[in-house]
């Protein structure tokens, strides 16, 4: 991918040795001789178009019949598991740079509307307990995923010229996925449940509101997004989807592990 993003004219440095008749290629991302105290790390995550496949096995998978043999080896071909696993090793990775080596943390992918917005986001919820509110969770959505320009309209296939199914893909869903491991790993740490969780999920897809409608805040501000429709957050400030098990500031920080038998599958949401 790093080499692919140099041919394309991204900050990717590649260069190959030819070393007792093997090739080596080696290649960088940005020019670690400009950043002298920088770590360059790759997390190594998958694209939006392996993620839309894996996401696509899933959904076949669950639509097979209750007693269908192998289930569980046929739930790690999908990969789907694996993808959690990796994003939450990324957050850890973030989270443990902040508070144990007291270090800044630049996070970008490709174009930093998808993967960039995954990291960040799960990392913040890591590490404030703000954000394991209901009004911060509101907050961190708004500002990571729907300002800083999450291309909803695309990855969601709604809306005005989002007829290409190459630019689907689940990512907030995957996101949101991430959000309910660490409810299972910290049932007492976020004030809301899995419900509003699932809500969230279902809502954006259906276009019953408008908070994700478009891919930019500038579409949405051109085309009276906020005047025109409703939005999802006073309908998900009832009461119901409260967790009834919330113990505020439990823990400062969250540590989740991101080892995939630590993982389930979202029942509750893909069945």
């Amino acid at each position: 991918s790093a080499v692919t993003n140099r041919a394309r004219g991204g900050g990717v440095i590649n260069y190959f040795i030819l070393m007792n008749y093997k090739l080596i290629f080696i290649f960088k991302v940005e020019c670690a001789e400009y950043y002298p105290s920088a770590e360059i790390q790759f997390m190594n995550l998958a694209n939006i178009h392996v993620i839309r496949k894996s996401f696509q096995s899933l959904r076949q998978l669950c639509a097979l019949e209750i007693d269908t043999p192998n289930w569980y080896s046929l739930l790690e071909k999908t990969n789907w598991i694996q993808h959690i696993s990796g994003l939450i090793s990324a957050s850890n990775i973030v989270v443990h740079a902040i508070v144990e080596k007291k270090r800044s943390v630049l996070v970008h992918c490709s174009d930093g509307w998808d993967r960039t917005s995954q990291i960040c986001s799960t990392a913040q919820i890591c590490l404030d307990p703000f954000y394991r509110t209901i009004e911060g969770f509101r907050v961190l959505v708004e500002k990571e995923w729907l300002t800083f320009g999450h291309k909803f309209g695309d990855r969601c296939g709604h809306g005005v010229g989002s007829d290409d199914s190459n630019e689907r893909c689940p990512v907030f869903l995957q996101w949101l996925d991430c959000i309910y491991q660490l409810i299972c790993q910290y049932p007492c740490s976020f004030e809301f449940s899995t419900s509003y969780l699932i809500k969230l999920a279902q809502h954006c897809y259906s276009c019953l509101f408008g908070t994700f409608l478009c891919n930019t805040l500038k579409e949405r501000l051109e085309n009276s997004i906020h005047d025109r429709t409703f939005s999802i957050w006073p309908f998900l400030s009832a009461p119901i989807y409260k967790n009834p098990l919330y113990q505020p500031n439990r823990e400062k920080v969250l540590w989740p592990s991101s080892s995939v038998r630590s993982l389930v599958l979202w029942n509750e949401f893909y069945f």
